[in-house]
């Protein structure tokens, strides 16, 4: 095999294993040692076609016609394949025939067209598109019908290894010509027959048969075209369960071209239905117009080169497969990811609250699915999720409010806890300011009674806002208010700064609806708790915590 021909199926199988492979790697969710296997024999199937290819030779030599020396790269009208009866007379000792509207190209062997074919298809893969195939058929010269059909039976074979070859049908021409009347080639295409005079415009074969005497040829063209139809045609659209019907393109028929033999299909047809018969000294054999060259501009249409052969459509039509199946595997391979975090999400709120070990468990889940999510965002999401709709952003905010309402279990020392002590932030402050309003001083007294400073116990004051506004706002706006409602607290009973601890929380942590007003209102707190913690607050001349704790508690149990 010539390099020219060696390097682009080397080229192809490369671009076909880097789709595969692309594919298994990145797409297909199997294990490792899965894919190595797979790889390995991707590689080895690439290799053993590459040397099948590069290994096999094609019998040019065996054929009638060389291929080597055409001069077809610059071909660009149709290239028909002629076989059939008394080629040597057609071509005259030569084996190609040149015109302005395509190429005539001489194939002795029916049963060859298809070697002649591959031969074309490696050395001028670009014009292997613009190939035909003709059937010359003398009837005059066969005393056999089913030796007649018999060839017609070849010429559909290789039709049908010529498809399989290339991937598509080469036209098939019936070049028929009759001993009888001198006419003119008629051309037959669809229903309607043209007549092509020898340097003259076609005409309508209705307009043809009125002219001249040429009415008196009329019996023998309609047996002849009753011939073509009822043997040749027939035989190639004969219905067959190992080879399709061959339709032919076009049938080019003339009579009085060929000296009849004494016994003929032709004659013994023509005998039986009409009572004519030609005699060999009554047929003079033509020397013009040998080929049916109107044939040629009705092929034009169908005869164009190829961009880039059988093989590189076979790679595109490859590279599409593996594309619209890594689309596929990355639409399942998201909707895995979605009933994966949902099966966690939804075993989290099957979990009652106050069972804290598989609580616990089901949160663990959560924070290692919402962590991986997370990674994803800053790095990029695996190929394998990016081509379909990659819903990450979404499942990581459902995966962030579950993991927000997850309220760890109290100590069992730090019972009883204090009511939390909520303060409207209205009732405090102006919207937006974080200074206390002149008369807010009766609202904290009352409401703060049981507050007070005791050692061992944490005040904490804790911002709260609703979700109107920026984030950042809303956090900075509630720490400002927790500050300045620690520092009236501060400095009216003279408590030390070390006995408080301020947050603000923003919208983060609404106890009600942010979708209605009400809601809203309610989310706009200040919170003020006492937590336990040792050695908080402590002031000189106090008593340790654990006393402390122990009045609290009598205290409560009191109330």
């Amino acid at each position: 095999m010539r390099r020219t021909v060696v390097i682009p199926v080397i080229l192809h199988t490369l671009v076909a294993v880097a789709a595969l492979l692309w594919l298994l790697w990145y797409f297909i969710p199997t294990g490792n040692v899965f894919n190595g296997l797979t790889t390995l024999l991707i590689l080895l199937l690439a290799g053993w076609y590459v040397f099948k290819n590069c290994r096999r030779e094609q019998p040019v030599s065996d054929t009638t016609v060389s291929t080597a020396d055409l001069p077809l790269s610059d071909t660009q009208g149709p290239v028909v394949l002629v076989c059939g009866d008394r080629l040597d007379a057609l071509f005259q000792g030569s084996s190609l025939r040149k015109t302005a509207q395509g190429w005539w190209l001489r194939v002795d062997d029916v049963s060859r067209i298809t070697d002649v074919v591959r031969s074309i298809q490696m050395q001028f893969p670009r014009q292997a598109g613009q190939l035909s195939m003709m059937y010359r058929c003398l009837p005059d010269y066969h005393q056999d019908e089913a030796v007649l059909r018999s060839t017609l039976k070849t010429l559909r074979q290789q039709s049908k290894q010529i498809k399989s070859l290339m991937g598509f049908t080469l036209p098939v021409l019936l070049s028929v010509e009759f001993s009888g009347p001198e006419t003119p080639w008629i051309i037959v295409r669809g229903d309607k027959p043209i007549v092509c005079p020898v340097n003259d415009s076609p005409q309508a074969f209705i307009d043809w048969q009125q002219a001249d005497d040429n009415i008196v040829a009329l019996p023998a063209i309609n047996q002849a075209f009753s011939f073509i139809r009822n043997t040749l045609t027939d035989e190639l659209e004969k219905p067959d369960r190992l080879m399709p019907p061959e339709h032919a393109f076009s049938v080019a028929m003339r009579l009085g071209a060929v000296s009849p033999e004494t016994q003929s299909v032709w004659s013994a047809w023509l005998y039986s239905r009409t009572c004519l018969l030609f005699s060999r000294e009554s047929a003079q054999p033509l020397h013009t117009g040998l080929f049916p060259d109107a044939v040629l501009p009705l092929l034009a249409p169908f005869a164009s080169t190829l961009q880039g052969g059988q093989r590189t459509r076979r790679l595109v039509v490859l590279i599409w497969l593996c594309v619209l199946t890594a689309l596929g595997m990355s639409a399942l391979n998201n909707r895995d990811l979605i009933r994966h975090v949902s099966a966690n999400l939804q075993r989290w709120n099957a979990i009652p609250m106050n069972h804290y070990r598989p609580k616990a468990e089901s949160l663990a889940a959560l924070k290692q699915d919402a962590l991986l999510l997370e990674r994803w965002q800053r790095q990029g999401e695996p190929l394998r999720y990016s081509l379909g709709y990659y819903p990450g952003q979404r499942l990581w905010l459902a995966l962030q409010q579950a993991i927000d309402t997850w309220t760890p279990p109290p100590a069992p020392e730090l019972k009883p806890v204090p009511k939390i002590v909520r303060l409207d932030s209205m009732s405090l402050f102006d919207s937006g300011k974080s200074a206390l309003k002149d008369g807010s001083t009766k609202i904290l007294v009352n409401a703060l009674v049981g507050i007070k400073a005791r050692p061992g116990w944490l005040i904490v004051v804790s911002g709260h806002t609703d979700n109107t506004g920026s984030v950042r706002l809303n956090q900075t706006l509630s720490l400002q208010r927790a500050e300045a409602v620690r520092n009236w607290m501060r400095d009216t009973g003279d408590v030390p700064e070390s006995c408080f601890a301020v947050q603000g929380y923003g919208d983060s942590r609404p106890i009600a609806s942010n979708d209605t007003p009400d809601g809203r209102a309610r989310n706009r707190r200040v919170e003020i708790s006492l937590v336990p913690q040792a050695d908080a607050c402590r002031l000189p001349g106090t008593k340790p915590a654990s006393q402390e704790k122990r009045d609290v508690s009598t205290q409560e149990m009191e109330k």
